[in-house]
């Protein structure tokens, strides 16, 4: 919110933040054309927002933009997106360039190429950089930053030097209730015999373009996973697979929660099972409705809720509200949430039901340090518990280095094109 302030007082600034990823990603549904054409509209594409000045820049094969060239929009991953939506922003030369989390869904070489650019832009324009960060793990040298202003509900709580916040943040420490997890599982429990998820020589292919293929994954109950790889790679398409929603996972040798996909399952059946956060998920929580009803979705598997919830729901889920901290009533309207506000929600909306199968695709992305560390928390606590496994996709390196140490070393790498 302070990002989108300042941005909005100062002339000719450029803004970048999720929630102008977000309007992008809504101004390309509303236009969309599949209707009046024999083929799928995939968006704009990448060449056509871009343009000549964009095929010139330099960051464009940093980036790997260029290879996309002729990509529409919706196809791209988040990180791609953002990517693109970075150098559309540069192209406009403005007088003021803000970025709010600007690394947000971006994987650890594009993190490193993206601070090397913002520190060369910063010597051409004003460069101002939002964000959850701590000292100890800034994405720039500290000797490239030229101030420090730290912001908390009560206002500015440090502004000074990179190294004086060094001192400031080594200082900070967050206290947190437990997530109550204690609410137990919604459904009962599966068969602790069967895989979760079977995949055997996975294989995901737009015509000629192949996203990942012969992959063999396989997750049994308590093989808390982290999926890694870089943008592109197909861990968003991998998990799409799991959670039911991609339609390649008829053609694949897919084994969920003790049945082969395509023997007479409804999505329904897959979803009950699985908590889900995802950028995805985020982009099409579109739908009006308070803070509390969001929540309640979960155990619903819907996106908005339907129907009258039954008071045990309306208890649980504002136990979960309760530990979120937000300082909001059950009724406050979910649209009227800040981006990373909106991230908490759905992030109770996916654990309250302690599902057997919890899949977090960058769960942290606009969320502050205080908050990252809230959500380690509950990831820990559901791991500890045994009644949850984790699949985790993250590119921040405290929350890998966290996952590897407090969680579980099993990984999955993905290799991407």
């Amino acid at each position: 919110m302070a990002a989108r302030a300042l941005a909005s007082r100062v002339a000719g600034a450029e803004l970048l933040s999720s929630e102008t990823q977000q309007a992008f990603y809504e101004r390309e549904l509303h236009d969309d054309n599949s209707n009046f054409q024999e083929a799928v509209d995939t968006g704009t594409t990448v060449g056509e927002l871009l343009g000549e000045a964009g095929r010139s820049h330099p960051l464009l094969h940093t980036f790997g933009l260029d290879a996309l060239w002729e990509r529409g929009y919706r196809l791209l991953s988040s990180g791609e997106s953002r990517k693109l939506l970075l150098l559309h922003a540069l192209l406009a030369a403005p007088s003021l360039l803000v970025l709010d989390e600007p690394f947000d869904g971006l994987d650890f070489a594009s993190r490193d190429e993206l601070s090397r650019a913002i520190v060369q832009v910063a010597r051409e324009l004003p460069v101002l950089v939002a964000g959850s960060f701590r000292a100890a793990v800034c994405p720039f040298a500290l000797s490239d930053v030229n101030e420090v202003t730290v912001l908390e509900r009560s206002g500015v709580a440090f502004r000074g030097s990179a190294l004086a916040w060094r001192e400031h943040d080594a200082a900070r420490s967050g206290e947190h209730p437990a997530p109550p997890v204690d609410t137990g599982s919604y459904y009962e429990a599966l068969d602790p015999a069967q895989p979760l998820v079977q995949l055997e020589r996975g294989t995901v292919r737009y015509g000629d373009f192949v996203v990942f293929e012969n992959l063999d994954f396989s997750v049994h109950p308590g093989e808390h996973t982290l999926i890694e790889g870089p943008n592109g790679s197909g861990k968003s398409t991998l998990l799409e697979m799991i959670c039911g929603d991609h339609p390649q996972g008829y053609s694949n040798a897919l084994t969920l929660f003790g049945r082969r996909r395509g023997s007479g399952e409804t999505v329904w059946d897959i979803k009950k099972n699985v908590g889900l956060v995802s950028p995805k998920l985020h982009r099409d929580y579109r739908v009006g409705g308070s803070v509390e009803d969001t929540i309640i979705s979960g155990l619903y598997d819907s996106i908005g809720v339907y129907r009258e919830p039954e008071p045990s729901h309306r208890t649980r889920a504002r136990r979960w509200l309760t530990w979120l901290e937000l300082g909001v009533t059950p009724n406050h309207a979910f649209r009227a949430l800040s981006f990373g506000e909106q991230r908490l929600c759905l992030i109770a909306r996916a654990a309250i039901k302690v599902p057997p199968l919890l899949v977090l695709d960058e769960p942290t992305a606009g969320l502050d340090a205080n908050n990252q560390l809230r959500v380690l928390e509950l990831i820990e606590s559901l791991c500890s518990q045994q009644k949850t496994t984790v699949l985790f996709v993250t590119h921040r390196k405290d929350e890998r280095d966290f996952w590897l140490t407090r969680i579980s070393p099993r990984k999955l790498t993905l290799a991407g094109r």
